[in-house]
């Protein structure tokens, strides 16, 4: 397996068991506790086991965190990869 932090990754061969597809619908990114860090960003690509997005400049995010769609559904994700400014979130299980 070829691991890459170049934005050719982003063409790389889906390893994915599901299919994404296109969404274009704004959502948030949200950690930090009491007072927490809140950005927007763009949905790029959903499917039921995760997404694609893009924020409006390269940011660092933890490992864990919560999405927020535009339709107000919070989602807590893990950061599967980050390329510049997009980065790649996986679904965690729902308690």
């Amino acid at each position: 397996m070829h691991f890459s932090s170049s934005k050719s990754d982003l063409n790389r061969e889906d390893r994915r068991h599901d299919k994404r597809g296109r969404a274009f619908k704004t959502g948030k990114l949200i950690y930090g506790g009491a007072s927490p860090t809140v950005i927007d960003c763009f949905v790029i690509e959903l499917s039921e086991n995760g997404a694609r997005v893009e924020t409006g400049a390269m940011t660092h995010i933890p490992e864990v965190l919560v999405f927020r769609l535009s339709d107000n559904t919070d989602r807590r994700v893990r950061r599967a990869w980050a390329i510049g400014n997009q980065i790649g979130l996986q679904f965690m299980p729902t308690e």
